[in-house]
């Protein structure tokens, strides 16, 4: 929230053996923190310890957290603990940032450092100023040959991803993307840097993105990737069909993500994201060249827009007594406040939220998308809160992703945190429900009250904890519901109860064949499918042998959404 170092203090054993999975979550979206540790006294912390366990309850912790942070330390000496603290925070802040641990065994803990107190705050307090590398070389390489590609290109696209978030605020890459004049999409990390009514901005591509943006993407002969790194959600499954058509020229501070990147229609460019988006604006190019396609770019959006994709995700004969959670994010969107802050946890939070929300304003979106664990909303909307006093913060969770820190509840009421807290209520593990079906022919196992998995009562718990107590049953109720939730004072926690077996859609999904072999359709062709001329129709008539292969296989989800 802030862009600033984050710092969190354990004790060893379970002390750093509980923040693993923040380290890992962290890490992997590029968020600055210094974990301190402690441990047990230096005596067992010698690299040539082979006991199972340190002292009374330790552990090489270094050597756990080595392989998932960004550097990882052990202070052997008190007079090291300065110098490793300091170059430990410029590590985590510096590009590609992420968690930097230092470890203190316990003896080292009890010795006076050396110096005078007032020595050691100023400079750790300075590490924050950490100077960015000098790619203006790489730079004017990467212009000439991202000015050839425009030159002769007549379907760009911009991909932006989260690595734009340092050097530039919203308001620049505002202004950017003004200049540049090419049809825009966003990954998830990046929904909140431009604005959703920004007339570039052509949505989200990827997995359970947007049905049209995806189209864009497919239909392009050339994506400039800005500090995105192309993971699997981004491209589907299958890299190579990734703009299949197109040059992918990719940009990322980071060497070993460019790495991935194989084959001579890739462009890799080592450089700071931020830096390149600003020099990609001074290029010029005529605008009228690329009329044409903006204007296939918004007649795709037209033929499919977002929010009517989602109408099957409830079967019509249930869509009074459950409420569909697309539809309360979309109220929620049309809602909020310009300054609030949207946090989910995984599952229907996640999809709901990410597919759903209309990000304008000084609004905030984000959540693990690296790790991506359950658990991880309510304890982030807390911190969002702490940062941000003064924002709405709404938390949209669910019922099982509730019941790994349901313990925060308690976090939320002692400090007095007028979090507005959303339970997607789906009988458990909604998503692991879909695989089972889709992938095991509906054996459920550990998903719903059935096989093995059941929730509290949320009202009871509301009340235990000190929070306004709401509840969501019919989709007639859904704006009165979203008005009660954002007026309210406090904390409040509001239950959504949904159908139990609801799709989220649309999405790119891997369908199992006949002969149980799984088939997956190209990142254009999403559940629930479209027909084949309308496909053909959005794709220029080019159609990927998955898609006729899909659509010959019994029992693939299909219906007609968008126009035909």
């Amino acid at each position: 929230m802030t862009g600033t170092l984050g710092v969190a203090l354990v004790t060893t054993g379970g002390g750093s053996a509980n923040a693993l999975t923040g380290i890992v979550g962290a890490n992997m979206d590029s968020v600055p923190i210094l974990l301190i540790s402690g441990n047990e006294s230096s005596v067992h912390t010698n690299p040539d310890n082979e006991l199972r366990i340190w002292g009374v309850q330790g552990f090489d912790s270094r050597a756990v957290f080595s392989p998932v942070a960004k550097a990882s330390h052990r202070v052997r000496n008190s007079d090291q603990i300065y110098d490793q603290i300091v170059s430990a925070a410029r590590t985590a802040l510096a590009p590609r940032s992420g968690v930097v641990t230092v470890d203190v065994p316990m003896d080292l803990q009890r010795k006076p450092l050396s110096g005078a107190r007032e020595s050691v705050r100023g400079p750790i307090a300075a590490a924050g100023a950490v100077a960015a590398a000098d790619y203006s070389g790489v730079l004017d390489v990467a212009m000439r040959a991202v000015a050839d590609a425009l030159r002769k290109s007549m379907r760009p696209v911009l991909l932006l991803g989260n690595g734009l978030r340092i050097g530039l605020d919203r308001p620049q890459i505002r202004e950017l993307v003004n200049r540049i004049g090419i049809p825009t999409l966003l990954s998830w990390s990046a929904i909140d840097l431009l604005d959703s009514a920004h007339p570039m901005n052509f949505g989200r591509s990827g997995i359970y993105g947007d049905r049209y943006s995806n189209m864009i993407v497919q239909n392009a002969d050339l994506v400039i990737a800005i500090g995105s790194r192309l993971a699997i959600p981004q491209m589907s499954y299958d890299p190579a069909d990734f703009a299949r058509g197109a040059q992918v020229i990719v940009v990322d501070v980071d060497p070993h993500e460019l790495g991935k990147f194989v084959g001579a229609r890739w462009v890799p460019v080592c450089a700071d994201a931020g830096r390149f988006l600003t020099r990609l604006a001074t290029l010029e190019r005529a605008a009228q060249d690329l009329a044409p396609w903006v204007g296939q770019c918004s007649r795709l959006r037209t033929d499919f827009p977002r929010r009517a994709q989602t109408v099957e995700a409830i079967p019509k004969e249930s869509r009074d007594s459950f409420v569909n959670s697309y539809d309360f994010v979309y109220q929620l969107s049309d809602l909020a406040g310009p300054t609030d802050i949207f946090v989910t946890d995984m599952g229907t939070g996640l999809l709901s939220g990410y597919y759903g929300l209309d990000v304008n304003h000084d609004q905030r979106l984000f959540t693990s998308l690296g790790l991506g664990e359950m658990g991880f909303g309510l304890p982030a909307a807390i911190g969002a809160q702490l940062a941000k006093p003064d924002a709405r913060v709404i938390c949209l969770n669910a019922d099982g992703g509730m019941m790994l820190n349901l313990q925060e509840l308690q976090t939320i009421a002692h400090h007095h945190l007028p979090i507005k807290l959303v339970v997607f209520s789906n009988d458990g593990y909604l998503m692991i429900r879909h695989s089972q079906r889709n992938l095991f022919d509906g054996r459920y196992v550990g998903s719903n009250l059935d096989s093995g998995v059941s929730c509290p009562d949320f009202a009871k718990l509301a009340d235990t904890f000190g929070f306004r107590y709401l509840k969501l049953a019919e989709s007639s109720q859904i704006t009165s519901s979203v008005e009660g939730l954002l007026a309210a004072d406090g904390p409040v926690l509001l239950e959504v109860v949904m159908y139990p077996e609801q799709l989220f859609i649309p999405r790119v999904g891997t369908i199992k064949g006949e002969n149980g072999g799984l088939i997956s359709p190209p990142l254009e062709d999403m559940i629930p499918l479209i027909s084949e001329a309308s496909l053909s129709a959005a794709m220029n008539g080019a159609l990927h042998p998955e898609s006729i292969r899909i659509r010959n296989t019994p029992g693939t989800l299909t219906t007609q959404v968008g126009k035909s």
